[in-house]
């Protein structure tokens, strides 16, 4: 069954509206790189759509010590985003240049692991997300929101990202089969703030493709926090990382090696931030 209604709106209000006349069976998407793969392979059979390409929701505000990230700026503009050097990191190890152009960042919160990889780094640095519907607009903490604790509602698009202006050194690695665009084996980003005398004061420990949603490792970041950053700590970091992690099988790796690569990985961007 082919798409008989194609929406595209020129504002956020009409975007808003539209869902809310013609609810959850309106798919909507960002830069379409997902959801129109699935339309053309068969995998997917919508009988109506909405782009939110020219809905206004793309661009990067900056203000009070924050970046508002709007939901359907490319990653290609990520990637330039010096004032989050974290995001812009992850950003030029996603997909190739023509990918990179066309998804967006609001977009890719929605694709399931082992791809989303945008969802790492913004777990590490906090990010919050911005939903809105004709009668309200709220934030939510990104991680209760890949988790499904603040889940959007039929009624609600994606808007904008929320991300503070971070304090500390951060690392972004990523493990794939192929050298670039391709889907992560696992995704790593930390973020620490250390004391003068070397103490760790915070720590931010992300994972990707190590559940089937990407996860902070909570445990690890409490093992870093009142402690020097070490080969001890590092190390004992990395185990508890592994320890938290519930990865799965698939045709890139098995959930034994993805986990096995967590730890590797949470070391060596620790490791990485220390020298």
């Amino acid at each position: 069954m082919s798409v008989t209604d194609f929406f595209v709106p020129r504002s956020l209000d009409e975007a808003l509206s539209l869902l809310a006349e013609r609810g959850s069976d309106l798919l909507v998407m960002g830069g379409g790189t997902v959801m129109m793969r699935m339309v053309n392979d068969g995998l997917l059979f919508p009988r109506q759509a909405m782009s939110l390409r020219r809905a206004g929701l793309d661009g990067v505000r900056s203000a009070n010590n924050r970046v508002e990230i709007g939901a359907t700026t490319s990653i290609a503009r990520l990637s330039q985003l010096d004032a989050v050097p974290l995001l812009a990191q992850a950003a030029r190890l996603f997909g190739g240049p023509a990918i990179r152009h066309m998804a967006t960042v609001g977009g890719n919160l929605f694709v399931p692991q082992p791809a989303g990889d945008m969802a790492v780094p913004l777990l590490a640095l906090d990010a919050e997300v911005e939903l809105a519907s004709v009668k309200k607009r709220r934030r939510a903490r990104l991680d209760a929101f890949l988790a499904g604790q603040s889940a959007r509602a039929d009624d609600e698009l994606l808007t904008a990202i929320h991300v503070p202006v971070a304090a500390g050194r951060s690392a972004y690695l990523r493990m794939g089969r192929r050298e670039a665009n391709t889907p992560s084996i696992v995704a790593v980003a930390v973020r620490v703030l250390t004391a003068k005398d070397g103490t760790c004061t915070e720590a931010r420990i992300a994972l990707g493709a190590a559940r089937l949603y990407a996860m902070r490792a909570s445990q690890a970041e409490a093992a870093l926090v009142g402690r020097r950053l070490d080969a001890s700590s590092i190390d004992e970091a990395a185990q508890m990382a592994m320890g938290e992690c519930d990865p799965f099988t698939d045709a890139l790796a098995s959930a034994w090696y993805r986990r096995k690569m967590v730890g590797v990985h949470v070391r060596r961007a620790l490791e990485q931030v220390v020298n």
